[in-house]
């Protein structure tokens, strides 16, 4: 069963950390907000079916699922590609790791009011996820879709600061990542995830843009002295095995989903 929890509660909840020393313990998995965590459910499912008990743990923001496996709380997390993991590691003063690669998706720019790119009006509110890496991400995608103009040479890391030319005096509002959903009622279009999207009402393949860099893969992160984890070595092999976790989260995203442990 999926827990959830709010970043500011629930916590106490948490098994001991000492039981991570023990292998007989449930495997606890924090996570975040997301459509996608039916997938990890499908996968929990099956590792328990299989004699693994596999706990896992929602939290509505984007930092206490890292913070609980720093502090032991938690064993590993499933949430956040590498750029954020090395962003929240540099931010926070953690030794993060990633263990293995899930799924990955598109990143796009999605509306309820807009049909079409040409349809965005000069002052238009574009929402993003303000954090430094998804804001960097989020920028380069309106800048290839002709909206913005970057600085030579900006990167995932840019920064509002970066922007060199904005044609349509386009008003940016930078949110917190889960917010985002929540938002795609109130401004003109939105720079996200394909399951905020879905979580907001839109279908995910009816964005105006999409890119889908490989970097932006999902991981599985824990803490380096638990990398050798039997019992996330064994979570991890269901999750890349299992049919049913292919099968949901090619219904959630359709063509926008891929499978980077495939490819090698």
């Amino acid at each position: 069963m999926l827990r959830r929890t709010l970043a500011a509660s629930g916590l106490s909840l948490l098994a001991s950390p000492a039981l991570a020393q023990n292998a007989a313990a449930p495997l606890r998995i924090a996570l975040a907000t997301s459509v996608s965590n039916e997938a990890t459910e499908a996968a929990a499912t099956e590792a328990r079916a299989q004699g693994l008990n596999v706990r896992l743990q929602e939290f509505s923001d984007w930092q206490t699922p890292n913070r609980t496996v720093f502090d032991g709380e938690q064993d590993a997390n499933f949430f956040q590609h590498q750029p954020f993991l090395e962003y929240s590691n540099t931010r926070a003063g953690w030794n993060l790791v990633p263990v293995a690669v899930g799924f990955a998706t598109a990143f796009g720019l999605y509306s309820k009011r807009i049909p079409a790119l040409d349809g965005i009006r000069e002052g238009a509110r574009i929402a993003y996820s303000g954090d430094a890496v998804n804001t960097g991400r989020s920028l380069l995608l309106l800048q290839s879709a002709g909206l913005l103009q970057l600085k030579p040479g900006a990167d995932h890391r840019a920064g509002p600061e970066d922007i060199v030319g904005n044609p349509r005096r386009l008003r940016l509002v930078p949110l917190d990542g889960p917010q985002i959903a929540r938002a795609l009622d109130d401004v003109d279009a939105v720079a996200t995830y394909p399951t905020f999207a879905r979580l907001g009402g839109i279908d995910p393949s009816r964005g105006l843009i999409f890119e889908n860099d490989p970097r932006y893969a999902f991981r599985f992160v824990t803490r380096p002295d638990r990398t050798q984890d039997e019992r996330l070595t064994r979570f991890i092999a269901v999750y890349h095995r299992s049919d049913a976790v292919k099968q949901v989260l090619r219904r959630l995203y359709a063509d926008l989903v891929s499978f980077p442990w495939e490819q090698g």
